[in-house]
């Protein structure tokens, strides 16, 4: 809890009453719970990821941290409410990569970059490409082979059009030079109930959200979606080894709050969640779910998501990815 500020004279503090509001609101902050509005459905990869940092942040914060899933056009519906809450602390968002992706092909009545107050970045982590194991190949080769002898026979799902699963379910084709199509979700857990059934046959799909899978056999992974292999799934071979250069995709994922939040509020956070991120039993939960505490300034997670909408945008124009 951050200490109220005394002052020694009344009458100096009466006459500066205007000008130190804001910092003397803050000064009692956190008061009542927070709420981290978790702009996917329940039940997926970045579901798993906010309760975990929540229930982390909040003995830290002195105050409850509560979890609200707001799902709904690739994340961009709940960040659009986020942008426009009471920039007082006392609203925050799980950021992604698919905020990165949004505005890249959507038309949307924010900014991510401008209508947002970074607080640090959580984790990163390479998706998994997995395939029903009705598709009948060993490994990403044998997969390529069948997808170019049958142009348009196979389907991809995603986590909603314009979602970062799409786009990079979109440049991996472009890469591989296959075609295939797009079958949209609201969530990526509705993605998984189709893929397990095998009504769509591969998707990119974060380790938390397709670890049960791996271990019983229903699915099949065949690649990350980084340059390098991960630490944590070394086993997995990256897309570029079965000669698919160009594909290089990170997912990641963050916490910001609404443009106009109070800078003391936003260091208290910050500080709060850095401490988490070297909670041991944190750790090892991410690493379960296959990602890496990535801790950060919000000066640093600012610039990072800056980088990476212009990134996308230009992968957008170059890649000639458009909407359906």
């Amino acid at each position: 809890m951050i200490t109220r500020r005394k002052f020694l004279s009344t009458s100096a503090a009466a006459a500066m009453c205007t000008a130190i509001r804001p910092a003397v609101a803050a000064s009692s902050y956190p008061d009542r719970p927070i709420r981290l509005v978790v702009p996917y459905a329940p039940g997926g990869g970045s579901d798993v990821l906010a309760r975990l940092v929540a229930r982390t942040v909040s003995r830290r914060a002195g105050s409850n941290m509560i979890v609200d899933n707001r799902g709904g056009a690739g994340g961009a519906m709940g960040l659009e409410m986020v942008v426009r809450a009471k920039p007082d602390g006392y609203t925050l968002v799980l950021l992604s990569t698919s905020h990165a992706t949004n505005g890249a092909v959507m038309h949307l009545n924010y900014d991510v970059v401008k209508d947002t107050q970074a607080v640090g970045q959580i984790a990163q982590g390479p998706w998994i490409l997995v395939v029903n194991p009705q598709v009948q190949v060993k490994d990403l080769h044998g997969f390529l082979e069948l997808a170019r002898a049958s142009p348009g026979l196979y389907n991809y799902a995603s986590s909603g059009v314009g979602s970062s699963t799409h786009l990079a379910s979109e440049l991996f084709a472009e890469k591989a030079s296959i075609k295939v199509s797009h079958v949209p979700y609201r969530s990526s857990g509705l993605a998984l109930t189709d893929l397990l059934a095998n009504r769509v046959q591969f998707m990119l799909a974060s380790a938390a959200s397709v670890a049960p899978y791996l271990r019983d056999g229903r699915l099949k992974p065949l690649c990350i979606s980084t340059a390098s292999r991960s630490a944590l799934m070394p086993d997995i071979p990256t897309a570029q080894e079965a000669g698919v250069t160009g594909f290089d995709v990170t997912l990641w994922h963050g916490l910001s709050a609404p443009a106009g939040t109070p800078t003391e509020v936003v260091h208290f956070l910050a500080a709060r969640l850095t401490e988490a991120l070297e909670s041991p039993d944190l750790r090892q939960q991410f690493a379960l779910e296959g990602l890496e505490p990535q801790a950060s300034t919000p000066e640093q997670f600012a610039d990072m998501v800056a980088r990476d909408v212009a990134r996308w945008r230009d992968i957008v124009r170059t890649a000639h990815i458009k909407l359906e």
